[in-house]
């Protein structure tokens, strides 16, 4: 009765395909989950029906997004099991994706689970799972805010709507001032919104701009500044960072366990971003978590970081009264590659208003949509759209 990992794998991969093709059309999706059927133990019913119902706002995003998938990808690895007699419990990797047109590898993520496996009737069949990324879809609130969906999903419709629309509207500009970052000048936001001062978290975004507020970017040459940091901020490199080293590619230094901030934190300061306050033992003891400073000290030392280079919050509040480098935009259809874009991780219904989670734009869709890198959930090139569609906000969208 003692499982084969290969079989742990497959009864975990017949759930999760069969969740992720729920994004396509009817037609795409029978063709995707052709002979595969998941194998579920009695108690595993209503969950496996509320973790679908949430894979399916996935479709509803896609549809309001103007976005053609015809496939996707999902392969399982058992990284651990334990347990014996009729149970086991392991935990698994999934590395899931969708193609994109133009792109050669497309949108690719790494999920971690705790999948619990029963014997029953003459087969193991999966009894639970539960997601190991704070970063998740599938976390506790959102799976009790499953259903019903349909209000959910009105919601996700005006929002993606609201966004393709700004986006459509000012492509043209918005692939111009990409191009103009990328070749290493600032572009301003005339409309950013500007601290409150204190410790204020910077501007939330709405979705997309409206038609008579059309999006104007300002391009100007960077101001050179003396020493090994400071502008001229190399874009470039940060989006090449923030996209190879978002999935599959170790980072150099030691990875927080939520990773997020600390990852786009260092991807700024490949780019440049210059690193403020004393790191010297032992003032850090005292500085580390005071909201004026943003360094990385060493992989070995304690504190090896500040809390404004590590926590989505800290950061933000950082940026928007002392960093004096980026500038808290309006609307998310203004973002460009290299910009970073926060949210409030916690589904639909949901408002602490305060962001938990951090992201770098390192591609535009076809279609004009932001693609979006980074860790924790480790991904590369997600759409906004995928994003904002298992979301309510608030979000920021962040002008570097």
């Amino acid at each position: 009765m003692d499982p084969a990992e290969g079989e742990l794998a497959t009864v975990a991969r017949a759930l999760l395909l069969s969740e992720n093709a729920a994004m396509l059309g009817e037609t795409d999706r029978a063709r995707a989950v052709a002979g595969v059927r998941p194998t579920l133990a009695a108690r595993a019913r209503q969950k496996a029906a509320a973790r679908l119902a949430l894979s399916e706002d996935r479709r509803v995003a896609r549809e309001a997004a103007g976005v053609a998938v015809t496939q996707v990808t999902t392969e399982v690895k058992v990284r651990s099991v334990s347990g014996d007699g009729a149970v086991r419990v392991a935990e698994i990797e999934e590395h899931s994706g969708y193609p994109i047109e133009g792109s050669s590898q497309g949108t690719s993520s790494t999920s971690r689970h705790r999948v619990t496996y029963e014997w029953e009737n003459g087969r193991w069949a999966l009894a639970d799972i539960e997601p190991l990324d704070e970063v998740s879809k599938f976390s506790a609130r959102a799976m009790a805010a499953a259903l019903p969906d349909e209000p959910r999903r009105t919601a996700i419709r005006h929002q993606v709507s609201s966004l393709r629309t700004g986006i459509a509207a000012n492509l043209p500009a918005l692939r111009a001032a990409d191009a103009a970052k990328m070749a290493g000048k600032q572009v301003e936001a005339p409309d950013g919104r500007r601290s409150a001062g204190g410790k204020s978290v910077g501007g939330g975004a709405d979705f997309g701009r409206p038609a008579d507020k059309p999006f104007v970017g300002v391009v100007k040459d960077q101001v050179q500044t003396q020493g090994g940091e400071g502008r001229p901020y190399n874009y470039q490199l940060m989006v090449d960072y923030a996209y190879y080293f978002a999935k599959d590619n170790p980072v150099p230094y030691a990875r927080d366990e939520n990773d997020c901030t600390t990852f786009i934190s260092w991807v700024l300061w490949n780019g440049r971003y210059e690193e403020r306050g004393d790191e010297s033992y032992p003032e850090t003891l005292f500085n580390y978590d005071d909201p004026d400073v943003w360094y990385y000290r060493c992989n070995d030392c304690t504190p090896r970081h500040t809390y404004t280079w590590g926590g989505a919050l800290n950061w933000n509040v950082y940026e928007n009264n002392f960093g004096g480098r980026v500038t808290f935009m309006p609307y998310l259809s203004d973002l460009l590659l290299s910009d970073v874009f926060q949210m409030e991780f916690d589904v639909y219904g949901g408002k602490t208003e305060i962001p938990d989670h951090t992201t770098m734009v390192t591609g535009r869709s076809p279609e004009g949509w932001p693609l979006l890198s980074y860790h924790t959930e480790d991904t590369r090139n997600k759409s906004l759209w995928d994003v904002i569609g298992s979301e309510d906000g608030p979000y920021w969208a962040i002008r570097t």
